[in-house]
C-alpha cells in the first residue's frame, strides 16, 4: 500500500499528518484513512498472539498430563518416588495398570505374583525363581541329610510401605535367611527316617514354620503360599542300612499278617462248628416239638371225639324216655337204640357188638336184603 505524498511523512499509530505547506495543524481526509489503517494493522497481531499463547498453554498442559500418566506391569506392585528430591510416597501402593503419578515421580516396583525360592540342585526353569543350593540339616538322631525344599511367598500390597521402610528392596534376603534358619531348627526335631516315613507330619510342620516366619519375623509383610519337601538324600551307607531295615520290617509285617490270617481262619472254623451244632440242636428240638404237638393233637382229637360221643349219649339219654313213667333209658336200652339206629342208617353194613368173649353180628342177607343174625364166639 503506497502512502500518498502530502508534503510531509506519514506517522503511524493514528497520529495526525501535519501540512507543512498550508501550515495547518488539523486532520484532513487522508489523515482519517491513515488512522483507521494503522489501528486495524496493529489490532490483528495482538489477537493472533493471544490465540497462540492459549494454544501453547493448552498443549503444555496436555503434555504434562500425558507425561504424568505412567504404566505399571500387570504382575507388579509399586510405590512412587520423586526423581528430583528422592522422597518416597508411602500413602498409596499401586497395582498393575496406568496411574496418574506425576512426571516428576517414578515407580519402585515389587512383584505382585507368587515368588519361589528353591533349595534344589540344578537351575530352575523360571527365571524369577531364587536358586539356592540344597539344604544340609542334622536330624535329632545325629545324621546329616541333604534336603531339597521349595517355598513360595507373596508380597502383601498394603504392607509395602512398612516393608520398604524396614528392608528397602532387600526383603527377600531377610526372608530367605529367617526361613532357612527356622526350617533347620524344625527339621532337627525329627529323625532321619521320619522325613520319609512321616511325610505328612513333616510337611505340616514345614508349612506352619513358613507361616510363622512371615507373620513374626517379617511382621506380615509377606504371606507364605506353600512349601514342599522335594528330596531327602542320606549317605549311601545309611541309605543301605535303612533299606535293609525297611525290608526286615516288611517281612515281619508280612509274617504277622499271615499269622493273623491263620488265626482268623481258625476262629471262622470254630464259629462254623458252633453254628452247625446250634442248627442240629434247633432241628432236634423242632422234631421233638413236632412229635409232641402231633401226639397232643391226636390225643386232644380222641378226647374231643370221646367227649362228643359222651355228650351225644347224654343227650339221647336225657331226651328219650322209657314207658309212660318218663324214666331215663337204661344202658341196655340205650345200646338197643343205638343198634337199631345203626341198622336204619346203614342197612348195607354189618354191626358187631358184645363183650370181649362173644359178639353178635347183624348183617343183611345176600338175597333179599333182610336182616339176619348170628352169634359167634370171638
Amino acid at each position: 500500500m503506497a502512502w500518498p505524498s502530502t508534503g510531509g511523512y506519514p506517522l503511524g499509530g493514528g497520529e495526525s499528518v501535519r501540512d507543512e505547506e498550508s501550515g495547518g495543524s488539523g486532520d484532513d481526509g487522508f489523515g482519517s484513512i491513515f488512522r483507521d489503517a494503522g489501528s486495524s494493522c496493529c489490532g490483528s497481531p495482538r489477537a493472533m498472539a493471544s490465540i497462540g499463547c492459549c494454544a501453547c498453554l493448552c498443549l503444555t498442559f496436555l503434555i504434562g498430563i500425558l507425561a504424568s500418566i505412567a504404566g505399571l506391569h500387570a504382575t507388579k506392585l509399586a510405590i512412587t518416588r520423586n526423581t528430583i528430591t528422592g522422597v518416597v510416597n508411602f500413602d498409596n501402593p499401586y497395582r498393575g495398570g496406568r496411574h496418574l503419578i506425576g512426571f516428576w515421580n517414578s515407580y519402585l516396583e515389587f512383584p505382585g505374583t507368587i515368588q519361589s525360592v528353591e533349595w534344589l540342585p540344578g537351575r530352575p526353569m523360571a527365571s524369577s525363581t531364587r536358586d539356592l543350593s540344597p539344604m544340609n540339616v542334622r536330624t535329632s538322631d545325629g545324621l546329616m541329610v541333604e534336603l531339597g525344599i521349595v517355598a513360595q511367598y507373596k508380597v502383601v500390597q498394603d504392607k509395602i510401605p512398612e516393608m520398604y521402610r524396614s528392608y528397602k528392596t532387600d526383603y527377600e534376603a531377610f526372608f530367605i535367611s529367617n526361613l532357612r534358619s527356622a526350617l533347620q531348627s524344625k527339621i532337627a526335631m525329627f529323625k532321619a527316617t521320619d522325613l520319609y516315613s512321616k511325610r505328612f507330619e513333616v510337611d505340616d510342620a514345614l508349612i506352619d514354620t513358613c507361616h510363622k516366619v512371615c507373620k513374626d519375623n517379617l511382621h506380615g509383610f509377606l504371606s507364605c503360599w506353600g512349601i514342599q519337601l522335594m528330596d531327602v538324600n542320606l549317605d549311601a551307607s545309611i541309605e543301605k542300612a535303612n533299606i535293609n531295615q525297611q525290608v526286615e520290617r516288611q517281612k515281619q509285617s508280612t509274617e504277622g499278617m499271615k499269622q493273623q490270617a491263620s488265626l482268623v481262619r481258625s476262629k471262622t472254623k470254630v464259629m462254623e462248628s458252633d453254628f452247625i451244632r446250634q442248627v442240629k440242636i434247633v432241628n432236634v428240638q423242632a422234631d421233638a416239638e413236632a412229635v409232641n404237638i402231633t401226639k397232643k393233637a391226636k390225643s386232644d382229637a380222641e378226647f374231643n371225639v370221646q367227649q362228643a360221643k359222651a355228650a351225644a349219649l347224654n343227650v339221647i339219654q336225657n331226651t328219650l324216655k322209657s314207658g309212660g313213667a318218663a324214666a331215663a333209658l337204661s344202658h341196655k336200652e340205650i345200646l338197643k337204640y343205638l343198634e337199631d339206629s345203626a341198622l336204619i342208617d346203614s342197612t348195607g353194613g354189618a354191626m358187631v357188638y358184645g363183650d370181649f368173649q362173644s359178639a353178635t353180628i347183624f348183617a343183611n342177607s345176600a338175597a333179599g336184603g333182610g336182616r339176619s343174625s348170628g352169634l359167634s364166639e370171638l
